[in-house]
């Protein structure tokens, strides 16, 4: 029992403070953790954001421009395609006329000199061009652009296949540009048919177009190389700071197109955000990896300083506590020590009184002298009660120290019972307890004889302690196909509830004013449960007995 409490005591003590502040250490840490990576995070995506629309205002300018020149061709898209052609990015530009919307009737070389590769087809793009933006007064999204604004860009072809074009290139994505963009960007309201531009956009080709009111289409293939060129020289945004960790920009399959930033230490690392580029750039992403100086690591020493001084703090107080502890068992544990050595050293002497009582009462017996009888018999009683305390205390000692042993054998129990109760028959009369037997017991039950006897009598020396205002006890044995029960009642002040368990716990008592002028060592009731269970049986408290007590010991019949 002490061990265990011992044990619970540490786990409430030591280890249970130690698993919260070791539990509260490591939220500390990862909620720091977190909330540095929450911020990170967001830094990160709105530098990522200024310099993605760093570049799409780039692309929105270059396209305002290309859209001048077509005002100056007084509406022509041949004249306009002309005019493009001597632009220094553009490689080749295309017109077809708006009457049947035929494939290029006419084609111009430009001044860039770039061929987009073998499986371009000027002609496929441009019915591409074509067939996306046929009849733009039909599409409620043309509508919204022309009323409403939006982003600088919008897209009006979802990849697929459109009639009458093979596919046999990388996805391709025609944008239009969107009204509302600038701060004095308004459609203009006039009864004139309006034009409209945007972009033809594949893998890495660029292809500008502008289809005006009749239906014509102008149309120039840029040259990527010197568009990128333009674009990544203007990075990092004029007017910003250079950012201290390194700026990518490569396409969605990962070729790296430029770098840009200070690339101090930690920058090398890979990449910690990312963002797609907005249209009709989405072929592009960026990626950003700061430097260590930009988000260093949480500050952990207060959390680490707080949670080791408390973990400390419990390590000490547990080791005090325990140190205390050990000290107090050491010390009970020599009293328990020295209480059998002066038991031990008792027997001997009582066991001689004992002897010579008796011998003296057969005297006095053969002599006729009843007064001395009388008080050897008082004396020979007290000499056995003294006896049964010394036996309780060296029986717990030697429960504390090894273990408790029975020697079962065939007992008689009715005339065990009979005997111990004539033994204390004298004792309890002289009191005026009224004794009341009821002996049904089995013929022959296995049991320690001894430890019957050391049982039967704590219960009525207790009855006899306490139960003294009753002036009542019963003895009762009955029996049944399984058990054999020893009952012991009284009409004392009973036994508490809540006192029903810890009453067999050593050196418990019930109240202080039961045990004033009350003898005995406390240790009783816990030897006679012990020597019970050890018979496979138990001792317990009846709950449902009213006038006082009731104590039932319960012996297999089938040890």
């Amino acid at each position: 029992m002490l061990q265990r409490r011992s044990t619970i005591l540490f786990i409430i003590l030591v280890i249970l403070p130690l698993a919260l502040l070791a539990w509260l250490g490591t939220y500390l840490i990862r909620d720091a953790e977190k909330r540095t990576d929450a911020s990170m995070q967001a830094v990160l995506a709105e530098r990522l954001s200024a310099a993605d629309q760093h570049i799409l205002h780039d692309m929105r300018q270059l396209t305002d421009r290309l859209d001048a020149w077509g005002a100056q061709s007084i509406g022509s898209a041949r004249l306009m395609s002309e005019r493009l052609a001597t632009h220094p990015w553009i490689a080749q530009t295309w017109a077809v006329a708006g009457e049947g919307e035929k494939v290029p009737l006419e084609s111009f070389e430009g001044r860039a000199g770039y061929q987009p590769g073998k499986i371009f087809d000027a002609k496929e793009r441009v019915q591409a061009i074509l067939e996306s933006t046929r009849n733009p007064d039909s599409m409620p999204q043309f509508v919204s652009m022309l009323e409403d604004g939006g982003p600088p860009f919008q897209r009006i072809y979802t990849p697929g296949k459109l009639p009458g074009i093979q596919q046999r290139s990388s996805q391709w994505m025609t944008y239009i540009k969107m009204f509302g963009y600038h701060i004095d960007d308004r459609p203009v309201l006039s009864d004139a048919p309006m034009s409209w531009s945007g972009w033809h956009v594949g893998d890495c080709v660029f292809i500008y177009w502008h289809r005006f009111a009749d239906g014509s289409l102008s149309c120039a293939l840029m040259n990527p190389q010197m568009l990128m060129h333009s674009f990544f020289q203007r990075l990092p945004q004029p007017g910003l700071a250079i950012p201290p960790g390194r700026m990518m920009l490569t396409t969605v399959k990962g070729i790296p197109l430029h770098e840009w930033g200070k690339r101090l230490p930690g920058s090398e690392r890979p990449p910690a955000a990312h963002r797609a580029c907005s249209e009709p750039l989405s072929q592009w992403e960026m990626a950003y990896t700061p430097a260590n100086e930009e988000f260093p690591k949480p500050y952990l020493f207060p959390i680490l300083l707080g949670v080791s001084s408390g973990i400390v703090l419990v390590f000490v107080v547990g080791w005090l506590y325990f140190h205390e502890s050990a000290s107090e068992i050491r010390v009970a544990q020599q009293r328990v020590t020295f209480v059998n050595q002066i038991s031990h050293e008792l027997k001997t002497p009582l066991t001689n009184i004992r002897l010579y009582a008796e011998m003296a009462a057969h005297r006095a017996e053969s002599q006729g002298d009843s007064i001395a009888k009388r008080q050897l018999g008082v004396v020979e009683a007290e000499t056995c009660r003294l006896d049964r305390l010394i036996q309780n205390v060296l029986n717990y000692a030697r429960q504390q120290r090894d273990k408790l042993t029975i020697q079962p054998k065939e007992l008689a129990l009715d005339q065990t019972v009979s005997r111990i109760v004539e033994f204390w028959k004298p004792l309890l009369e002289n009191k005026g307890f009224e004794i009341v037997t009821s002996l049904q017991g089995p013929e022959t039950v296995m049991a320690d004889p001894d430890a019957i006897e050391q049982i039967l009598g704590n219960l009525i020396s207790n009855v006899d302690k306490y139960a003294n205002a009753g002036k009542w006890i019963a003895i009762r044995t009955e029996h049944d196909e399984r058990n054999t029960r020893i009952i012991v009642e009284d009409r004392g002040p009973g036994i508490p509830t809540g006192k029903r368990r810890t009453v067999f716990e050593p050196f418990e008592r019930l109240r202080s004013d039961l045990a004033e002028g009350v003898s005995g060592t406390g240790i009783g009731l816990t030897i006679s449960r012990e020597l019970a269970q050890l018979h496979g049986g138990s001792l317990t408290v009846c709950p449902n007995y009213r006038e006082g007590a009731r104590f039932i010991l319960s012996i297999p019949n089938k040890p």
